[in-house]
Parts: structure tokens; C-alpha cells; sequence
């Protein structure tokens, strides 16, 4: 590291200005600054600068009588806070007579008479230049000077760690310095941690306490400390004075936290200990205690059954109620006393190990009450549900039974739904009318009642369902239990089988403001993959983690994923988004829910050749819907892949029972199964070259209607390649690219930079020449299915040549350099998903 400019400290360059005069003119200087902040540094360059310009310098007032020291010497004194009360009265009667420079450095010390009355004579008849930490900004400058290159993060990184005491920040550039980028932040870590003990191997033993109180963040009172430490007011003050003009108190007084370890080390856990339980005394017979204060207290070991009540009723209104819970067990509260509400925190923090840990054991506990006995049930279930391992939790509320359910029939209503078991439902329902409908379980009821009317047979039930699961996720009912599903997640997935993507695209919009949950931009993707905006759902998905989510919900974002690749056509990131998948085949079971992704995935596996790795997963959905017979509000999607699967697979056979299924639906007089049965009739047809146009187009408009736009592009387009003739080719090509284009949003054309200099090959047109005209596009959506220039002639009624013009303007409208870059760039353009 190269040694750092005494021009960077703030103000230096006004110092030495000052000095300059200093052999025409008395110059007064007192500079203030905390340990660390780099005074005794500044001082050494002062009097280096002093000594070239050939001006004397004194250490003390008495080298004036002993050596005969000129009157224009500067008088030059480091960290004069240490001085006695007699140096400091001979100082301040010398800066008072204003017969000679003097250049002072010391720690602030507002509680010191003598060092105060100093500090008012230089103000009154000279400067005083502050030396302040440096801002989180600054670091990075601050580390250029030193040779170090840092970036913005570390140097942030490094901040928290030092409160930007110079001293800490030249620790941690060193420690940086000296390791690798991958190791660089461990390196900053182990260099601050050793800086701050080396300092606290230098403090007086009886500030140690003084800074175990500002390990705790609570804040240095004079009035405190007296009780706290057992020491008198002028003591207490000094004390605050030293701590705060350290380099390890931040201007808050709080200990620095790298150097809450060794300090914890150098006074051993019964004195630190001991000083926070006097601490905890202070504060609650004082009523100050407060929430921090109370979690640092019991984390650091303090137990006390009073600490452990406080932290227990905090956990009721904060945000870190699991962390509450915690340290109010590590206080003394016995953990079975606040298992479950431990575990209800845990399981909406997302901690839902944590949860079950917690749960399970209360449902073999031995006189556990019953009431405890439910919300454990509840908790372990609804986790599982979120887990995809739906068979578990319904078997817990089977054992549990009608007759112990109690309030909670809604959420065991709502596991047995999900799980297909509409009997065991219905007898958990029955309870209902011996529990008043309250405020708190109104959520519940509307998600379990909406779920029971979603399985009418008819369908008639799904709007009303619909409309109660939005109201559910609106009303802010106050329901703070940890449900097996939420009200929004049903509403989105229910409207999405029904064929309403729109209205699912409000009830998100509407669950947006309240949270939502992780699980709201996955809902948000699917709903604008099966709307046709892919663009809208890939970048919606680009920014969720799927690892961190539940995973049911994981099933749901890979599904996505799958299904993107699958219309854009990519065959590389479908496989991709395929292994990527598979994993957790092996770890859920199907459900209500699960429904949509699973079907997803199944015609993903059968593009890729790998349908028997989802096997099992699709039998027992299928199992599920056999189980549910009749509801086609979550069927209907379902047996509309098994369609798409059978066609896929040229499998006649299993088209049979999912076609019956819609047809059955549809003779009910359920809407989205005619269209469904009707598109898969049509497209059965056009499969085995039997185009009616008509048809064609009547269920392509139909499908769009439903929100299937892919779909039907998709059958549009298998038909313009099977029609026999031209002219109906082209108007079902044309059919297709409408119904795609409708359902994308319009983007704007952004203007395109000219290069400084032409590049080798063809020059893109921009603007308006830079769209593809109408038989442009079909030549290009030919092109991506393969066909060679004389097929697509003879499909389009023109000459080779004719196509090749078209190829070679289509290359030069995009710069395509390539056939290969050509294909690529029509696809990234949204060109041939039509044809996959």
C-alpha cells in the first residue's frame, strides 16, 4: 500500500495555509478528533512542514525558560487530554497572552472543565479543525490514495464495520490488500475484528464495562451508569467522555460490532454477563426497556424470566417475532409454552423447518391442550401443502378428525379439498355452524367455502367462487394464521384453469399492495404466459429466485420456465429448463394446485422424449381428477393438455378419456369444455389433413377468448401448413400472426445509433423499413419450419428465385450475416413460435 497524502485530511490544507503566516502572525490551532481519526498523524506533517520553512518547534511551555527558546517557535502538543490540570491551566494562559503559535491535538472531552476552557480560549482567538470519520462514499476515494482499488459494496462493507474511523478503514484496506478478490471481504472481517482488539488490549479495565453498555445499543447516560457500574456522577461522565472519543464507540454509542467478540473474550462471559443483567435491572425498573435492547440482552446470554415475558409480548407486534421467540427462549421461557406461536412466526417468516421442529412434537406431547393441539396440526399441515406433500397433511387432519377440529374446520376443509377428498370435506364442514363467523377466521371460511364451490359440477359455482377468494385476499381480515394456501394464489390459479387470465391479472394486481407473498411474480409470470405476452412473463420470472421459494411454488416456476422455452421454440433452453425440473418430480404430489404446472411439464417431457420421467407426477394427477370427477373449473385445463399430450405423442388412444371428459363437460353446458373439445376435435382433423377453414378459424377465435392465444396461433398455423391450397394457406397464416400480435404488447421502435464506421457485411435498415412486410413474414415463418426455397415457393405459388429475393432483403432488413443468424434473429423477433 502506498502512504497516504497529508493534503487528503479534511482541513489540512487550511492547517498549513495558517502555518505559513505563522513567523509574521500568532497562529492558534486546536485540532479535535476522535482515536483513530489520524490527529497524531496531521501533527507529525505539521511540524515536518513547520521545520522546512525553517520555523522552530516546542514540545511544551517550559522549553521557553529552560532552552531560551525564540518567541516565534510553535508550540506543538499531541493528545493533551492526557495532560494534568496544571498543563492544561499552563496552556491555556499561554493561548490566552496570544504571544506565541500553538498547535494542539485532542480528544473531545466536553465534560472536562480545564480541556473545555482551553478549547473556548482557541475558538475565541484562533481555529478549531474538527477531524470527523469519513462517510461510506469517501471510502473508496480514501482507498485510491492508499494504492488499494475497492468497490462500492466493500467499501460499504467496510463502513459497517468501522464507522468510518480512519484507523479501522486502513486495517481493513490493508486486509484487503493482501488477499485475493475471492477472499477479499473474509479478509476485511479478521482485519477489523484484529484491529479492535488490539485496541481494547490497551483500555483501562474499568472503561471495559462502560463499553459492554454500548455493546447493547442502549445508549450512555450518566445516570445509568452510576447505578449500573457503582460508580459517582464526575466518574460516570468521565467514563462516557473516553468511551465516545474511542475508536470503537460510533456516534450512536454503540459498540462497534467487530469488536464485540473480543471484548466479550478479554472480560470473560460471568463479567460480561453479569453487567447485562444489571443493565436488564436498570432499564426495567426505570421502564426503558426496550425491543433491541431486549433481543441483544437475551442473545448474549442473559437469563431472566422478566426478560423472557418482555421479549414473549414484543413477539406479538414485531416484524422479527421468530427471532423474539427465540431469544425469549434462550431468556428462560420454556419452549412449550410459546411452541406454537414460535411456530406460527416461523412458518410466515418462511422458516418452515423451524416450524415443523416446533410443531410435530406437540402432536404426541402428553397433556397437551387441545387448542394447541389444532394450531399444531394446522401448522404442519399447511407447511406440507407448501412442501406439494398434500397426502400428509390430509392424513394429519383425518387423525385429527371432525370431532377435534374445532374453529379450524375451514383450514382442514381447505387440505382435504386440495387433496381431492371432497367427503372428508364436507364432514370437517359440517362443524361450521357451531362457530360463530368472526373477523379473525373470515378468510378461512371464504377460501374453504370458494374451494367447495369451485368443485360444482356444472361450473355454475366458479364466478361466485372466484369473486369470494378476491374478496378473501382483500379484506385484510385480520386472520394472522398460517393458512395451507392463500386466498390469492387459488383466485389466480382457479381463473387461469377457468380460461380468464384477465381477471386473474386483477386479483394480482389487487394482492400487489398488500405483499403478496414470494409466490405473487411467479402467479404474475404464468398469468402473462398463458395472456401471450412471454416477454411480460420471461422477464417476470428473470427476477424470482426460485430456490428460495416453496417447493409447490418451485414446481410452478419451473413449469413456467418449461413452458417458455417450449413456444419460443428453443429446443436447448427447453431441455435446460427440463433437468432443471426434474428433480422435484420425485419430491411432490399432485394436488388442486398442481394441476396446471404438472400439465405443463407433461407435454415438456413428450417434446423431449422424456415422458417417463414425469410419469408417476401425471398418474396421480390423473388419479385427482378421477377422484374429483366432475369439476371442470380445475379439470378442464387439465384434460386440455391431455389433448394437446395424446397429439403430441400420436397416441389415439390417450386422447380418448380426456376428450370424453371435455365433451361430457361441455354436454353439462360448461363454456371453456366446448371450446376445448371443439379445438381439439378441429385440430385432430387438421392433423390428419382435413382443413375446414371455417372451423379452423371458429376455434382459433375461440381459444383466444379463453386467453389460449399460444394455442391458437399454434392451431392456426399446423392448419395453413396442412391446407391443401394458397389462398386458405395464407389466410390461416395470416389468422395465426393476428392472434399472436393482439395478445403482445405494442413496444415503440427505438431509434438505432449509425456506427462510426460500416461493418463487414449486409447493413440493417432501421425504422420503418426495418419491419418485415406481410409475405416477408410468411416466407420467414416458412423458412424456420425448414422448408427449402422450392417448397416454400410452391407452398406461396411463387418462384425460387422469388423466395431467395425475399431471403437476401429479409438479411439485409435485420443484418443478418449467416443463414444461422439469420434463423436466430428471426426467432429472437418473435417469428416462428407459431410453427413449435
Amino acid at each position: 500500500m502506498a502512504d497516504l497524502a497529508h493534503d487528503t485530511f479534511p482541513h489540512a490544507r487550511t492547517v498549513f495555509r495558517d502555518l505559513d503566516a505563522a513567523d509574521q502572525q500568532t497562529v492558534l490551532l486546536l485540532i479535535r478528533g476522535r482515536a483513530g481519526t489520524g490527529k497524531t498523524f496531521l501533527l507529525d506533517a505539521v511540524r515536518a512542514h513547520l521545520r522546512r520553512r525553517g520555523v522552530p518547534v516546542v514540545e511544551s511551555a517550559a522549553d521557553d525558560v529552560e532552552n531560551g527558546v525564540p518567541d516565534r517557535a510553535v508550540l506543538v502538543a499531541d493528545n493533551i487530554h492526557s495532560y494534568s490540570d496544571a498543563e492544561l491551566r499552563a496552556l491555556c494562559e499561554t493561548v490566552e497572552t496570544g504571544q506565541r503559535s500553538v498547535v494542539l491535538t485532542t480528544q473531545p472531552r466536553p465534560h472536562d472543565p480545564h480541556l473545555r476552557a482551553l478549547a473556548d480560549a482557541v475558538a475565541r482567538n484562533g481555529r478549531t479543525v474538527d477531524l470527523r470519520a469519513l462517510g461510506s462514499a469517501h471510502i473508496t476515494s480514501f482507498a485510491r490514495e492508499l494504492g488499494v482499488a475497492v468497490s462500492q459494496p466493500l467499501a460499504s462493507h467496510i463502513h459497517q464495520l468501522t464507522a468510518g474511523i480512519p484507523g479501522g478503514v486502513v486495517a481493513a484496506l490493508k486486509g484487503a490488500h493482501a488477499a485475493s478478490l475471492e477472499a477479499c471481504e473474509a479478509a476485511v472481517d479478521e482485519a477489523v475484528t484484529t484491529w479492535t482488539r488490539n485496541l481494547l488490549e490497551a483500555v483501562e479495565p474499568e472503561l471495559l464495562e462502560t463499553l459492554v453498555i454500548a455493546a447493547t445499543g442502549t445508549g450512555l447516560d450518566a445516570t445509568e451508569l452510576t447505578e449500573v457500574l457503582g460508580v459517582d456522577t464526575a466518574t460516570a461522565h468521565e467514563l462516557i467522555d473516553r468511551a465516545r472519543s474511542g475508536a470503537l464507540v460510533t456516534d450512536a454509542d454503540l459498540l462497534l460490532a467487530p469488536a464485540v467478540g473480543p471484548l466479550r473474550t478479554l472480560l470473560g462471559d460471568r463479567r460480561y454477563v453479569d453487567v447485562q443483567r444489571r443493565l436488564l435491572t436498570a432499564r426495567l425498573d426505570a421502564g426503558l426497556l426496550r425491543d433491541r435492547t431486549a433481543l441483544i440482552l437475551a442473545e448474549s446470554g442473559v437469563v431472566d424470566a422478566r426478560l423472557a415475558d418482555f421479549l414473549c409480548r414484543t413477539a406479538e407486534k414485531s416484524a422479527e417475532a421468530t427471532r423474539c421467540y427465540a431469544a425469549a427462549a434462550a431468556a428462560g421461557a420454556p419452549v412449550e409454552s410459546i411452541a406454537v406461536r414460535w411456530a406460527e412466526a416461523a412458518a410466515h417468516a418462511g422458516d418452515t423447518d423451524t416450524a415443523l421442529r416446533l410443531a410435530e412434537p406437540l402432536l404426541t406431547a402428553e397433556n397437551v391442550a387441545r387448542t394447541d393441539l389444532v394450531a399444531a396440526v394446522r401448522i404442519c399441515a399447511s407447511v406440507l401443502i407448501r412442501r406439494g406433500l398434500v397426502r400428509r397433511a390430509a392424513g394429519l387432519y383425518t387423525w385429527l378428525g371432525p370431532d377435534r377440529v374445532g374453529a379450524d374446520w375451514a383450514s382442514a376443509a381447505m387440505v382435504l379439498t386440495l387433496a381431492g377428498e371432497q367427503a372428508a370435506a364436507a364432514r370437517m364442514s359440517e362443524s361450521a355452524q357451531h362457530w360463530p363467523p368472526t373477523e379473525a377466521d373470515a378468510g378461512a371460511r371464504l377460501i374453504a367455502s370458494a374451494l367447495d364451490e369451485s368443485l360444482d359440477p356444472h361450473g355454475t359455482g366458479t364466478p361466485a367462487a372466484i369473486s369470494a377468494l378476491i374478496q378473501a385476499g382483500n379484506t385484510g381480515s385480520g386472520d394472522e394464521r398460517y393458512l395451507p394456501c392463500s386466498a390469492v394464489s387459488v383466485a389466480t390459479l382457479l381463473c387461469l384453469g377457468s380460461g380468464e387470465p384477465r381477471r386473474a391479472g386483477d386479483a394480482l394486481r389487487r394482492a400487489a399492495g398488500t405483499g403478496g407473498g414470494r409466490q405473487l411474480p411467479v402467479l404474475t409470470a404464468w398469468t402473462a404466459l398463458l395472456g401471450g405476452d412471454e416477454r411480460r412473463a420471461a422477464s417476470t420470472l428473470a427476477e424470482v429466485d426460485i430456490a428460495t421459494l416453496a417447493p409447490r411454488d418451485q414446481l410452478l416456476a419451473h413449469a413456467l420456465s418449461v413452458g417458455l422455452a417450449r413456444r419460443g421454440g428453443d429446443h436447448a433452453e427447453l431441455a435446460r429448463a427440463w433437468h432443471a425440473a426434474c428433480p422435484l418430480f420425485d419430491e411432490l404430489e399432485a394436488d388442486l394446485l398442481s394441476l396446471l404446472p404438472i400439465g405443463e411439464l407433461w407435454l415438456a417431457g413428450i417434446r423431449l422424449g422424456d415422458a417417463r420421467r414425469i410419469g408417476p407426477l401425471v398418474d396421480a394427477a390423473r388419479a385427482l381428477v378421477r377422484k374429483l370427477g366432475r369439476a371442470p373449473a380445475w379439470t378442464n385445463s387439465f384434460h386440455w393438455y391431455g389433448v394437446q399430450a395424446a397429439l403430441a405423442d400420436e397416441s389415439p388412444r390417450a386422447l380418448l378419456p380426456h376428450a370424453h371428459a371435455l365433451k361430457t363437460a361441455a354436454e353439462a353446458g360448461d363454456r371453456q369444455a366446448t371450446v376445448l373439445a371443439d379445438a381439439g376435435r378441429t385440430w385432430l382433423l387438421v392433423l390428419r389433413g382435413q382443413v375446414a377453414a371455417t372451423d379452423v378459424q371458429a376455434a382459433v377465435s375461440a381459444l383466444a377468448e379463453l386467453g389460449l392465444t399460444w394455442d391458437a396461433a399454434r392451431l392456426a398455423s399446423e392448419a395453413a401448413l396442412a391446407a391443401s391450397d394458397s389462398t386458405t394457406a395464407t389466410a390461416l397464416l395470416k389468422l395465426a400472426r393476428s392472434v399472436r400480435t393482439q395478445s403482445q404488447p405494442v413496444e415503440p421502435m427505438r431509434p438505432t445509433t449509425q456506427p462510426a464506421a460500416p461493418a463487414a457485411g449486409p447493413t440493417p435498415l432501421t425504422g420503418e423499413s426495418g419491419a418485415l412486410s406481410d409475405r416477408e413474414r410468411e416466407v420467414a415463418e416458412l423458412v424456420l419450419l425448414g422448408l427449402t426455397y422450392r417448397e416454400i415457393g410452391a407452398r406461396l405459388y411463387i418462384s425460387a428465385k422469388t423466395v431467395e429475393h425475399h431471403i437476401a432483403r429479409i438479411r439485409r432488413r435485420i443484418g443478418a450475416r449467416s443463414r444461422s443468424e439469420l434463423l436466430s434473429m428471426l426467432r429472437a423477433m418473435g417469428h416462428g413460435q407459431l410453427l413449435v
